[in-house]
């Protein structure tokens, strides 16, 4: 095999449809890659899996040169030898529930694993028959035991408990009926995910207990883990599962248009996270795709994110929906994200004073946890 023309010798989008893994064989190495299809910031992921020929004393630089993937050397390799290529019947890849990470299975035999975190602080990924840390792979390990086999055991479980008949009428019940406990039957449904998974739905709410305030909340997005929050998060397991929540103070004397645009909004960001490996958490921003027809006096560009339930859980915050105290399939609490509306102008002040100086201000301004159309801006 011609160096220069490397072989694809399988390649495999993640469920979500959003990164696609494949391994490649130029002739001397075979490397596995993941990569983005729809961030094009997020850096393609690559992993020495074995050498196909015989490893060399140390690298050279006309492989550099050529702008070939790095070979392993002796010291590197648990065997200098030669191994064999692979054939497709021989591959299978088990996905990360985050869909940002995979593992590869020769012939039922867990060989490399490419993490969320590669490419991070010189880490690729393990492999079966790297020695010692090398350039591009690290040692992967007793392949049955250890943190990287329990680890892809546990996706494994996940992926197979998704695929269960009843599964997603099951997480659909649970964060419905939680959300009526707390909000009262629900006004409207629709469905979120276009018919593709994740399973993804949205609802409406008009609580007795806030008059005159409507309910938008996600149904489903605290299925599955978000991307990439455990590079980020200490307590990630804590923060990995959310719903995303839209409240609006109706106008008086003024036609409900809510309908026309919020719904829209959650819609277009109900898969977000899986589509670009960026995670949902509090205080971040976003830009907002649709306009407020009600909007007043600001333009509503943004969004920044508040999570109530873990105030809730903390006891720093009254005067809200109590969205706390749902706990998802694996054993974690649901978070619930609620989009703040914000202007232009009032995110360049959040980015400039920080998080805590915004929420300051917004609770001296007397502003809640609901949107309010014809609000003034924050005065800092």
């Amino acid at each position: 095999m011609n160096p220069i023309t490397p072989k694809v010798l399988y390649q495999e989008a993640n469920p979500y449809g959003s990164f696609t893994a494949f391994l490649e064989d130029d002739g001397r190495t075979i490397y596995l890659y993941l990569q983005s299809h729809n961030n094009p910031e997020w850096p393609m992921k690559t992993l020495w899996v074995r050498n196909t020929i015989d490893a060399p004393d140390q690298r050279t630089e006309e492989d550099f040169d050529l702008g070939l993937a790095p070979i392993l050397t002796k010291s590197e390799v648990t065997d200098p030898k030669a191994q064999s290529t692979l054939t497709e019947d021989q591959i299978h890849f088990i996905w990360s529930e985050e869909g940002d990470a995979v593992a590869l299975f020769v012939d039922e035999e867990l060989q490399a694993y490419l993490p969320s975190w590669s490419g991070i602080k010189g880490i690729h990924g393990y492999s079966k028959f790297a020695k010692e840390e090398a350039p591009t792979a690290s040692p992967l390990g007793d392949p049955d035991h250890g943190v990287i086999a329990e680890r892809v055991k546990g996706n494994r479980k996940f992926w197979e408990s998704v695929a269960e008949k009843n599964h997603w009428k099951n997480a659909q019940s649970l964060r419905l009926e939680f959300l009526e406990s707390k909000l009262g039957k629900h006004q409207t449904y629709w469905s979120a995910d276009g018919g593709k998974y994740p399973s993804l739905g949205i609802a409406s709410f008009l609580p007795k207990e806030f008059p005159e305030i409507k309910i938008f909340s996600t149904i489903g997005m605290s299925v599955q883990n978000q991307p990439s929050i455990e590079l980020y998060h200490k307590e990630y397991e804590n923060f990995s599962r959310i719903e995303l929540v839209f409240a609006i103070q109706l106008l008086k004397d003024a036609p409900d248009k809510s309908e026309s645009w919020i719904q829209h909004v959650l819609g277009e960001m109900v898969k977000f996270p899986w589509n670009t490996g960026i995670w949902f958490g509090h205080s971040h921003t976003i830009q907002n795709p649709r306009k407020d027809p009600d909007q007043l006096y600001l333009d509503f560009n943004w969004f920044v994110l508040r999570n109530l339930t873990d105030e809730l859980d903390k006891g720093i915050v009254d005067g809200v929906p109590e969205l706390n105290g749902l706990i998802t399939e694996n054993g974690k609490r649901a978070n619930f994200l609620f989009l703040t509306p914000i202007s232009t102008e009032e995110r360049i002040c959040f980015m400039r004073e920080g998080s805590q100086k915004f929420w300051e201000t917004w609770k001296q301004e007397g502003y809640s946890f609901f949107h309010d159309s014809e609000r003034r801006m924050l005065e800092f």
